[in-house]
């Protein structure tokens, strides 16, 4: 995964660097149903953050669509 950030940084894509990394043992009862970690919640919300970081400042960069010129 790091190597792939890497190439994709040099290519400057805009890349979010946290991530959720979800165990099937722990973060699943039964193998089934989803019952995430407390600490996943502090860590979705830094990769959300960063997301909407990123695509707030890349907004600037994007042209105007028709309905928001009209």
């Amino acid at each position: 995964m790091e190597q792939l950030r890497q190439i994709v940084g040099a290519l400057q894509i805009a890349d979010v660097a946290a991530q959720v990394a979800l165990n099937l043992r722990t973060d699943f009862a039964d193998f089934h149903d989803f019952k995430p970690g407390d600490h996943q919640h502090k860590t979705l919300t830094t990769a959300l953050d960063q997301l909407v970081t990123w695509s707030t400042a890349l907004d600037t960069l994007r042209p105007a669509s028709s309905s928001a010129a009209a």
